[in-house]
């Protein structure tokens, strides 16, 4: 395919595709979409092996145009999310003493441990490149499990939201979330005042300050399998 004019200086060169390091966020949202589609657990659960099986087939697509790199984040604890929490209130029954649901992270975990092993089988199967796998759930857990000594406020409490519930968290009123009063448009999602000692921006995303500390928990390596400092991510092939 040709490319030219202005796109041939903003797209990089093709001997960076093998240099780049390819990061992998998933789980989120394919577990909650299950559960948000009325999906029982065991349903969720047994869908988790075909959702390996479509990261396979993209990395190996990544891999056919030549990424070598990859890092590959585990999911975290969302049963500690308040849109989670708000959406199925049955699954988030049965709470543990921090206030996530136990039903959800078990889910999470799950999938974590079927995402390990897809790791383990790629580096088999792809010797010749660099597979990280970053435990992401440890590192927010135990943000929201020592939120308060960390200089955080309640870790289920959404900045960015409706005062409605326990969480600050509406599902019909999102962050920037407007109704209509007397012909005039109102915003009712409005944000915290100090976002800085939040954990939970908008009932679904972290804030700033509380993913700065999970990349500061992941970025040494000492959550990673291998144990590789973010910086060396791609200096680690057949690990």
């Amino acid at each position: 395919m040709y490319v030219g004019g202005i796109y041939r200086e903003l797209l990089p060169k093709a001997e960076y595709f093998s240099q780049a390091l390819y990061t992998f966020d998933i789980g989120q949202n394919d577990i909650t979409a299950g559960y948000f589609a009325n999906m029982t657990t065991e349903q969720v659960v047994a869908f988790i092996p075909e959702l390996m099986e479509r990261l396979t087939s993209i990395i190996q697509n990544v891999h056919g145009f030549g990424g070598r790199n990859f890092w590959i984040h585990s999911t975290g604890p969302i049963g500690c999310l308040p849109y989670a929490l708000i959406r199925r209130p049955d699954i988030a029954a049965v709470k543990d003493k921090v206030g996530c649901s136990v039903t959800y992270n078990k889910v999470a975990q799950l999938f974590n441990q079927r995402l390990k092993e897809t790791v383990a089988r790629l580096r088999k199967t792809y010797p010749d490149a660099a597979f990280t796998y970053v435990d992401v759930y440890a590192a927010k857990y135990k943000l929201i499990s020592q939120a308060s000594k960390l200089g955080f406020d309640d870790p289920l409490l959404t900045c960015c939201g409706h005062d409605a519930g326990p969480y600050n968290f509406d599902p019909k009123v999102g962050c920037g979330g407007k109704v209509l009063v007397k012909g005039k448009w109102v915003v009712l999602g409005k944000s915290c005042d100090d976002p800085g000692r939040r954990v939970s921006w908008d009932g679904v995303h972290f804030t700033e300050a509380a993913n700065k500390f999970v990349f500061n928990q992941i970025v040494g390596g000492g959550l990673s399998d291998p144990p590789m400092p973010l910086r060396q991510a791609c200096r680690s092939k057949g690990q």
